[in-house]
């Protein structure tokens, strides 16, 4: 009897400590009454399509982020089967640096070059997967364009940190694995992958003893070494060339005609005249939105940044360039709504801070501090900068779409998700003029109000069926009765 009770106590003292997953949270209330959601463009009265700009986070290994997103479409809201998604092509950043015959980018890591060859940089061009389906009770068709930018930071990451730990922590098999496995170069299955370590020279690092515990060196062989390296790699040299090569793949999702062709069809990337409508602006001919993972939503937005001319820039550059431009301010200017799942915005700015304007200088003087030196630079587009072009992009195409018509304009719409125990995002303030949305989740159980899953509170925002309702909840019925 006394072992008996003391299991009761034990089960009842074990269930008491486990926290029930919250509903969503809001910085103020009501905030969610006047959300519009995806269902609603869904719904859309001409049934244009609809495209998901999927970018992915910190940390990937492999194609496939977005699985995660579209599974729970269909598992969670029940609005499709799994096999209703058709995989409609893939696509590869071909043109400009990332042409097949063009020698890597002569950047060097620690006196090393980061590519050998031309070989190993084909190897690392990114790449976007163009998901298609037509949810249950929603006319227009929806798009996924997956955009993998990982491939770029693998050389990197796998000969000159992975590689490395071995003698320190301890080497990752998984990471091992993954980073000497080659492959054909075509993204089947889990990905892309290169042999950038050799198999022997794995299965040697892999032998070495570890000198770390087990918890700590998981914890660095993932969150450290393959995913706050990103972070660093996407605020210096490498970024320009990260920027670039979304900018190519946003390109070919502007083009990119899921009614064109049929699902994985020879041409159909190439179908749908983006240009035209660009000029034309007489209708909403597409609708994007936005969904960026962690560190996706800094580099989504870095794709409005746009590089003056270069001395010697050939023509064939400069007109690539310019279309790139235009493919991504077509799609900003079909955007509205645009979900952050984790957010690094507050904390990469710290590496892009912004001049003070002369005021500010004035009145720093007036306190009696020393003005601040000139300094002879041309800073980055700064997030700011970014969201306001965003921001008079949409309000431009709006008041074209309804000239006389303002409560018929579509207002921007950013929404921030954080799970609090999520330790690599932040609350996201307000950009510029445009206001941002933190909603609070819980991704995962929590356990005695002491732990909750890292790995879970930061992955899965796309499997919290609490963030999908809020998504894609039919709302444009409630406006249209609102005062």
């Amino acid at each position: 009897m006394h072992r008996t009770v003391c299991a009761v106590l034990l089960l009842l003292g074990i269930s008491g400590g486990i926290e029930a997953k919250a509903k969503v949270g809001a910085d103020t209330p009501d905030t969610l009454q006047g959300l519009s959601s995806i269902a609603d463009l869904l719904d859309s009265a001409d049934r244009h399509p609809v495209h998901i700009i999927y970018v992915h986070g910190i940390n990937e290994i492999g194609s496939g982020d977005s699985a995660q997103l579209r599974e729970s479409i269909c598992t969670k809201l029940k609005l499709c089967a799994l096999s209703d998604w058709k995989n409609a092509g893939v696509e590869f950043a071909d043109k400009g640096e990332f042409s097949p015959t063009v020698e890597p980018p002569a950047l060097q890591y620690l006196g090393n070059p980061v590519w050998s060859d031309a070989d190993e940089w084909h190897a690392s061009a990114p790449f976007v997967v163009h998901w298609v389906i037509h949810l249950r009770h929603h006319p227009a068709v929806l798009v996924v364009d997956e955009l993998n930018w990982w491939p770029l930071a693998l050389a990197i990451k796998c000969r000159r940190i992975v590689a490395a730990e071995a003698s320190v922590a301890g080497a990752s098999r998984p990471l091992l694995q993954a980073c000497s496995e080659p492959s054909a170069q075509t993204p089947g299955g889990l990905g892309r992958f290169y042999a950038w370590i050799s198999p022997e020279k794995a299965k040697e690092l892999a032998a070495i003893r570890p000198r770390s515990v087990l918890v700590n060196r998981n914890l660095k062989d993932r969150l450290v070494d393959f995913g706050l390296s990103d972070v660093l790699l996407a605020v210096g040299p490498m970024g320009g060339i990260l920027r670039d090569g979304l900018r190519q793949l946003m390109a070919k999702s502007a083009a990119f005609d899921p009614n064109g062709a049929a699902a994985g069809s020879a041409g159909a990337e190439e179908q749908y005249d983006w240009r035209g409508q660009l000029h034309g602006k007489d209708a909403m001919d597409q609708e994007f939105v936005g969904v960026t993972h962690s560190l996706g939503s800094y580099l989504y937005f870095n794709t409005l940044s746009v590089d003056p001319p270069t001395p010697g820039q050939s023509a064939a550059d400069a007109a690539r360039l310019a279309a790139e431009n235009d493919a991504v301010k077509y799609i900003f200017e079909r955007t509205s709504q645009v979900y952050f799942f984790a957010n690094q915005l507050e904390l990469l700015e710290i590496t892009n801070l912004e001049n003070a304007p002369p005021a500010a200088l004035g009145a720093a003087k007036s306190r009696g501090l020393a003005p601040a030196p000139d300094i002879d630079t041309a800073p980055a587009a700064n997030v700011r900068a970014l969201v306001a072009r965003w921001q008079q992009l949409q309000a431009g195409f709006q008041a074209v779409l309804h000239p006389a018509d303002e409560p018929a304009r579509e207002k921007l719409q950013v929404v921030a998700w954080s799970d609090p125990s999520d330790v690599i995002t932040w609350r996201v303030p307000r950009i510029g003029g445009v206001d941002v949305v933190n909603l609070y989740v819980q991704n995962a159980t929590r356990w005695f109000g002491l732990f909750e899953s890292p790995t879970a509170a930061h992955d899965n925002y796309s499997e919290n069926l609490d963030v999908l309702r809020v998504m894609f909840r039919n709302t444009a019925h409630n406006h249209s009765h609102s005062p």
